[in-house]
């Protein structure tokens, strides 16, 4: 920006500026005097004296500039697409710095429109919260080529029902991932898709993916088919039809009261589903088991076999291993060499950021006194 040139003579010699200045007319008058407190407050960048300088202040002016810009047009994205409040801009400033410090996303416009994200889909959090799923959302996306929409919608199917919070959904996807339940590349659409099944048997998150878990290393082909038994069982244990009477029967289970306790829910709902699944992986007449079986899951039981379903009733109260999944992806992804240059340029651009936010009322001056002339 050829405007940086009179910038950077400043350092120089502020009385040129001035006289530069005020040759654009009275609309200028003041402006002189507010640039060189400018250069005091930016004396700290001028890193040695004639050319130099001039070249310095101007690099430094252009970047400050550019930051405060990019900022500015990166939270006014986020509150159009959030509907956010206007007087909150600082908080959402604040937010957004602190996820581009370190190091997240491509661009302060990237930052901004993987917020507004989720938001969309996980609804208002408090700024603790916002930015630490907003990274998380980062590392599953960089890390296993996770899109931020598909992320944030399979968490906010946990947090819905399983009451688990963002950042909690966003590290049992992580370890989900790591443990190898995207083998059939529908890890988020099953979350998305079967959470409300899981939940309407009194199962928690931890559950579910332990149910997955058990599922894949028992030789399900893929983990939709996992989550569709779960749903046809869900939906034949309490709609009291004969088959599903039947297959109660067959394991020794009084019919209504076994249908009352999945009616139920919560703890009770999932004590009745553990008795109905370890009561079908511990029938010894194959015919009989696969009878009550299809009774009770429909064309699922045949689907996945009857290891695959009996591996369901191994299942604990002991949560899935989560711990430290999210910490860890974070801490190895952006530890290399790379990122660490890139982390140390975002820091400079960062400390430049308030003398661009001081110049950009006073080129806006400057713009509107000169542009009448031209």
């Amino acid at each position: 920006m050829e405007i940086f040139k009179l910038f950077g003579s400043i350092f120089v010699d502020t009385t040129e500026a001035d006289e530069n200045i005020e040759k654009t007319g009275k609309k200028s008058e003041g402006l002189a005097g507010k640039l060189g407190g400018i250069a005091k407050s930016a004396g700290k960048w001028a890193l040695g004296i004639g050319a130099a300088t001039v070249t310095v202040a101007s690099s430094i002016g252009g970047m400050a500039v550019s930051t405060a810009q990019d900022i500015d047009k990166a939270v006014d994205s986020y509150i159009v697409a959030t509907g956010g409040a206007q007087e909150s801009t600082e908080q959402y400033q604040k937010v957004l710095e602190n996820i581009y410090k370190n190091n997240y996303g491509e661009s302060f416009e990237d930052i901004g429109d993987a917020m507004s994200q989720v938001i969309k889909q996980m609804g208002d959090m408090d700024d603790q919260s916002l930015q630490a799923v907003t990274e998380s959302a980062y590392a599953l996306r960089d890390t296993f080529e996770y899109e931020i929409p598909e992320s944030t919608r399979a968490a906010k199917a946990m947090m819905d029902n399983f009451g688990v919070s963002g950042e909690q959904a966003m590290s049992l996807i992580a370890a989900g991932a790591q443990n190898g339940l995207d083998y059939s590349g529908e890890l988020l659409d099953s979350i998305s898709e079967y959470s409300v099944q899981f939940g309407k048997l009194g199962l928690s998150a931890d559950d579910m993916f332990s149910i997955f878990q058990e599922g894949a290393e028992s030789g399900a082909w893929n983990l939709d088919k996992i989550g569709d038994a779960v749903k046809e069982f869900s939906i034949r244990a309490i709609d009291g039809s004969e088959t599903t009477k039947a297959g109660f029967k067959a394991l020794g289970l009084n019919a209504d009261e076994t249908a009352a306790k999945f009616a139920a829910g919560g703890d009770t709902a999932k004590e009745a589903f553990q008795e109905v699944v370890k009561g079908l992986s511990e029938m010894e007449d194959p015919l009989a088991q696969n009878t009550a079986g299809v009774n009770l899951f429909g064309t699922m039981w045949e689907d996945l076999g009857p290891e695959a379903v009996a591996a369901l009733a191994s299942i604990s109260d002991g949560a899935y291993d989560a711990a430290g999944a999210m910490d860890q992806i974070k801490e190895v992804k952006y530890d290399d060499l790379g990122s660490m240059f890139e982390s140390l340029k975002r820091s400079v651009e960062m400390l430049a950021l308030p003398l661009g936010e001081e110049l950009i009322p006073i080129l806006s001056e400057l713009i509107e006194a000169v542009l009448p002339m031209v």
